[in-house]
C-alpha cells in the first residue's frame, strides 16, 4: 500500500513537471534528485567504511549539472573536480591508506549519481523531449514489471546470485521483452515520429542497460550490506533505488540518438 500511496502521488507530479514545467524548474528538479542521490551514496560508502568529503562532492555534483544545462565546460569540471577532491583528502588529515579510496570513491560518486542523472537535461532539450522521457519511462517501468512477476513465479535460474540473489534469467528475458512491449506501446500511443526499427533498437538497448544499472545499485547496497540506498519514498527506498534503471538507460538513448538520428 506504501508502495502504491507514493506513486500515487510521485509519478503525476513528475509527469507533470516533464510535460508542463519550464526548463528551469526540470532543471530544479533534477538537482534535487542528484543532491539527495549523492546523499544517499555518501551513506553507503560510508557503511563500507570510506568517509568522503559529502561537501565538496556535492559542490562537484552541483557544478557538473551545470555544465549539462549550459552544454559546456566539461573538461574544466574534470581538471577541476580531481583536484578539488585531492585537495579535500589533504585538508582532512586522512592515513595515506585511505587517500585513494577517498578520491576514487568520490570521484565515482559524482560521476555514478549527478553525471548520469544529468542526461536527462539533455534528453528533455530534445525535440519531442517530453516524449523520449515518457519513451524511457515505459521502457523502464515495462522491463521491471515483466521481469519480477516472471522471476517470482516461475524463475528458477540465478542472474547474478553474488550481487542480488533474487534476480534470475528467467526475469530478466522477461524484463526484455516487456521493455520492447513498452517501447512498441509508446511509439504508437505518443511518439509517432520515432521509427519502429530504431524505437525497438533503443529499447532493447535501454531495456538491457536499465538491468544492469540495476545491478550496478545493487552491487553498492551488497556491498554496503543495506537493503535500500536510502528511506525517503515509502515503501519505495530511496531516490538511488528508484532511478537506478534510468540512469543507465537515459545516456543510451541519447548516445544512439546522437550516432543514428
Amino acid at each position: 500500500m506504501k508502495r502504491v500511496l507514493s506513486g500515487l502521488v510521485l509519478i503525476p507530479v513528475v509527469l507533470g513537471i516533464v510535460q508542463y514545467g519550464s526548463p528551469l524548474l526540470f532543471l530544479t528538479l533534477v538537482t534535487a534528485a542528484v543532491l539527495t542521490g549523492w546523499y544517499e551514496y555518501v551513506r553507503l560508502v560510508r557503511h563500507i567504511g570510506i568517509h568522503i568529503n559529502p561537501i565538496v562532492g556535492g559542490a562537484m555534483c552541483l557544478l557538473l549539472v551545470f555544465c549539462f544545462y549550459r552544454n559546456d565546460f566539461y573538461l574544466v569540471w574534470l581538471a577541476g573536480c580531481l583536484m578539488s577532491l585531492f585537495i579535500a583528502w589533504y585538508a582532512s588529515g586522512a592515513d595515506l591508506e585511505d587517500s585513494l579510496n577517498q578520491v576514487a570513491y568520490s570521484f565515482l560518486g559524482v560521476v555514478y549519481v549527478s553525471g548520469l542523472m544529468s542526461y536527462f537535461i539533455h534528453l528533455r532539450g530534445m525535440e519531442h523531449g517530453n516524449f523520449v522521457l515518457y519513451f524511457l519511462f515505459m521502457v523502464v517501468w515495462s522491463g521491471d514489471i515483466a521481469a519480477y512477476y516472471v522471476g517470482k513465479n516461475i524463475g528458477k535460474t540465478p542472474l547474478a546470485p553474488k550481487i542480488s540473489p533474487g534476480k534470475t534469467i528467467e526475469g530478466s528475458v522477461a524484463g526484455l521483452a516487456g521493455s520492447m512491449a513498452g517501447g512498441v506501446a509508446a511509439k504508437y500511443l505518443f511518439f509517432e515520429t520515432l521509427p519502429l526499427n530504431h524505437g525497438l533498437i533503443m529499447a532493447l538497448l535501454c531495456g538491457t542497460m536499465g538491468q544492469i544499472g540495476d545491478l550496478a545499485e545493487s552491487l553498492f547496497k551488497r556491498r554496503a550490506g543495506v537493503k535500500d540506498s536510502g528511506s525517503l519514498i515509502p515503501g519505495h527506498g530511496g531516490v538511488l533505488d528508484r532511478l537506478d534503471s534510468l540512469m543507465f538507460a537515459g545516456p543510451v538513448f541519447y548516445i544512439y540518438h546522437r550516432l543514428f538520428f
